[in-house]
């Protein structure tokens, strides 16, 4: 290659870098302008390291210096911040989610006469009001973590580690709360976190009590006991997801009765230490009328449905002992339990 030829090419060279730096800064530049006049939809053209949209949000991943509102400064960075990428100002809101939603956005936003027909069907219940609001009331079957709209997700893996794939269902007082906590689990990498919107704790109470109430035939309803607990009325749920083997059940207490409600005719098959009582009005009634009041009763079918019917059926015959269910599991996934423990 003769000597000219590598002079031009090394011109070259220095142009294009030249001219590539230029259209970077000028990126830069639009990108900021974007932030300050709220054009945010023109930000998705770029992936973040904390997210594959423009409404991701980091707990500070490019360990950025924050301004003095404690906030990620805009996106034309040095040092840790330039090197590593771009994080995101918290742009979501609510309103956002409920009207369009997005990849950003919670799993769902469940409306009250959504939370009504479902609220046991969660794997696990969220409440992240103040400890104030909690001991003023709250749901049997339920999560308090407190503080969670405002804090980083690590500072709770006390109580939500191993959480991160349940299907979790937030709530709050009014719903702002519950949708702050949402992305603050969903930033940690929880995948599957659902928001009540439509007011909070006491609105769902009152709702699923009105909706049991009304139906003297089916009240207590499942939703009804996994918020009120054990009672006079109400068997204790026991979700497979919060047990391993047969010693978690047998310790509920000194005598642990197992109680197959499946129809034997059905389902011939049964664990050894089970009892059988169809959920017949006449059938319940006997085997109430056979135990001495010092059982602990767990009912089981094959998967909560008839095993939350029997423990209610019990209820509705006098019993006042402890009474637990079985819920989403049932005889396919605990019998390999008490032949392992035989």
């Amino acid at each position: 290659v003769s000597f000219p030829a590598i002079i031009v090419k090394q011109w070259y060279q220095r142009r294009v870098r030249g001219l590539s730096e230029m259209l970077r800064n000028l990126l830069f530049f639009v990108l900021a302008v974007g932030l300050v006049v709220g054009d945010v939809p023109d930000l998705c053209t770029r992936i973040s390291p904390c997210g594959a949209d423009c409404y991701t949000t980091c707990d500070n991943q490019c360990q950025c210096d924050l301004n003095k509102k404690g906030k990620i400064p805009l996106p034309i960075y040095a040092g840790n911040c330039q090197r590593t990428g771009f994080c995101e100002a918290d742009f979501l809101h609510l309103e956002d989610c409920v009207e369009e939603g997005g990849p950003s956005c919670p799993t769902s936003m469940v409306s009250l006469d959504e939370v009504v027909q479902d609220y046991y069907k969660y794997d696990y219940r969220v409440d992240v009001r103040t400890v104030q609001e909690w001991e003023e009331g709250h749901g049997n079957m339920s999560i308090h973590t407190p503080g969670l709209a405002a804090n980083k997700a690590d500072g709770y893996m006390d109580k939500l580690a191993g959480l991160e794939d349940a299907n979790i269902l937030l709530y709050c007082r009014s719903g702002g709360r519950a949708f702050s906590a949402a992305l603050n689990l969903l930033r940690y990498g929880f995948s599957n976190i659902n928001v009540f919107y439509q007011g909070g704790f006491p609105n769902i109470q009152a709702a699923i009590f009105e909706h049991s109430e009304s139906n003297k035939k089916e009240h207590p309803t499942k939703n009804y006991c996994y918020i009120e607990g054990m009672s006079e009325r109400c068997p204790q749920a026991l979700p497979l997801l919060d047990m391993s083997s047969a010693a978690d059940i047998m310790s509920l207490g000194s005598k642990v009765i197992l109680v197959d409600v499946r129809p034997r005719k059905s389902f011939p098959e049964q664990i050894e230490q089970a009892v059988r009582m169809p959920v017949k009005k006449h059938r319940v009634k006997k085997f109430v009328e056979g135990l001495t009041g010092d059982e602990t009763l767990v009912t089981y079918c094959m998967e909560g449905t008839y095993a939350y019917m029997g423990a209610r059926a019990i209820r509705k015959q006098g019993w006042t002992g402890p009474l637990y269910y079985i819920d989403k599991g049932g005889y396919p996934d605990i019998k390999d339990w008490f032949m392992d423990s035989e």
